[in-house]
Parts: C-alpha cells; sequence; structure tokens
C-alpha cells in the first residue's frame, strides 16, 4: 500500500522535480513521522542525556546516509534477521532533518520501490525551512 509521501514522491519523479512538487515532499517528510534504526541500547550502559539514541549511518561512496522510514514494517523488511540486533525510534521529519549533520544524506525507505535519497544540499535546504518555521513560531 502507497502511503502520502510515495504518492507525493512519485509525482515530482513523474513531473521531473518540478518545484512545487518537490516543496510538497519536502513539507510532508517534515510533518510525517518517520522510523530511524537505532543502535541497540546495552543493558546497564549510561545513555548520554544529551543523544538518548545514536542513529544507524551506512557509508556509501564515501557519503554517510541516516536511513528513515515511513512505516514501520518497512523499516522491519529492510532489517530482515537484523532486527533483532538494532532498535528505532519514532521521530518527526523535522526533528530528523534538523539533527542530521551537514553532510549527511538522508536515505528514505531504502529497499521500497520509491526509495528517495535527500542530498547533503536537500539536507540543508530542509534545515533552512525547519528554521523558518522555528522562527515564525517564536515570533
Amino acid at each position: 500500500m502507497n502511503t502520502r509521501l510515495d504518492e507525493l514522491i512519485a509525482k515530482a519523479y513523474q513531473s521531473s522535480g518540478a518545484q512545487d512538487d518537490v516543496n510538497k515532499v519536502y513539507l510532508a517528510l517534515l510533518q510525517e513521522v518517520l522510523f530511524v534504526p537505532v543502535e541497540k541500547a546495552v543493558l546497564g550502559s549510561a545513555r548520554d542525556p544529551e543523544e538518548p539514541f545514536k542513529p544507524l549511518f551506512a557509508k556509501v561512496n564515501d557519503n554517510f546516509y541516516m536511513l528513515a522510514f515511513d512505516r514501520l514494517e518497512r523499516l522491519e523488511v529492510w532489517a530482515g534477521e537484523q532486527m533483532d540486533s538494532m532498535d528505532y525510534v519514532e521521530i518527526q521529519g523535522r526533528d530528523v532533518i534538523a539533527g542530521l549533520g551537514e553532510q549527511a544524506f538522508l536515505g528514505l525507505n531504502v529497499g521500497c520501490e520509491l526509495y528517495k535519497e535527500f542530498t547533503a544540499d536537500e539536507v540543508k535546504r530542509l534545515k533552512t525551512v525547519v528554521a523558518r518555521i522555528d522562527q515564525l513560531r517564536q515570533g
């Protein structure tokens, strides 16, 4: 079953990246609750209160990718038998983007038909959108 993000991403691909369609993908990503695979907490180990979890990153061609999924089932399919050796967090897309490093990529729904890679430049653009939204909320 396709998700809202799937449909928006498909439309953006079909329109060859028309800015209006891309913007809809960006806004939906920021609003969506995402499932991010993280390192499994070791019993008895103290967690840094500043970093309550450690996302799993993939390194491909010297680029670091944080992985996120818009459905838990998609994360489970991707992880397969490795699911028992990791945890996951549910986190809003805007918070994923806000916490992502400047040079990191975001891989959304790896292994799915409508997988989307958000490049470091796209992540920077999304960070700008998050900052503007935060300013509007505070102002």
